[in-house]
């Protein structure tokens, strides 16, 4: 399989000083990332910083498409829980047809292939039957699947995931870990977690960063 992200002794923080340092990974297609630590350690950091949204202060990243070096990847994001502002006023529907923003201009329309995305993803994540409602009248449960859909309407190369697991009940943590075995068959994946024994049991590689 192609290797897809190649980070190369990344040095990464915040206002000049270092969270993480010495950090070198190589992603293949198909591969299962697991980043594990105590708070603190560095793991949105490191994460962060694959998505490109922080600059490392040392080393590389690059991204590759077919063995050929490119600018950047489909990566489809699913942040951590707290990050979410429950109160904004969306329905789940618009919510994830919200993550193909980037697919069209800024005062463009969705097309209706891009509804047919949108769909698919309420469909393969069960929340069809939710499509109308706001977010903020979501259980913690449903709004992660509706996230998850978000994060996986755009066909991604790679999907990232900051703590998918937090806030949810077991019966539903079981649903989300079958739902990240069925896209893994289409995309490498990247998960950030505290729950070590899921991790260990299904990632491809582990990342364990320390404080």
């Amino acid at each position: 399989m192609h290797e897809i992200i190649r980070i190369d002794d990344i040095t990464a923080g915040y206002e000049g000083r270092a969270q993480i340092s010495g950090i070198s990974i190589s992603i293949h297609e198909h591969d299962f990332l697991g980043i594990i630590g105590p708070n603190g350690g560095g793991k949105t950091t490191l994460l962060r910083v694959i998505l490109g949204l922080l600059s490392p202060m040392k080393g590389s990243v690059e991204y590759f498409r077919n063995g050929v070096s490119v600018n950047h990847l489909r990566i489809g994001y699913l942040p951590q829980y707290n990050a979410i502002d429950r109160e904004f006023p969306i329905s789940v529907y618009d919510t994830v047809l919200s993550g193909l923003c980037g697919e069209k201009t800024l005062w463009g329309r969705f097309t209706v292939a891009q509804h047919a995305k949108t769909v698919n993803a309420l469909r393969f994540t069960e929340t069809e039957d939710l499509a109308r409602r706001s977010i903020k009248d979501l259980s913690g449960g449903q709004l992660q699947r509706v996230l998850l859909a978000r994060a996986i309407v755009s066909n991604p190369e790679v999907l990232a995931l900051d703590e998918p697991d937090t806030y949810i009940d077991g019966q539903f943590k079981e649903h989300m870990h079958k739902l990240l075995a069925d896209i893994n068959r289409e995309c490498a994946i990247i998960m950030v977690s505290h729950d070590r024994q899921y991790i260990n049991s299904n990632a491809s590689q582990i990342i364990t960063m320390t404080k």
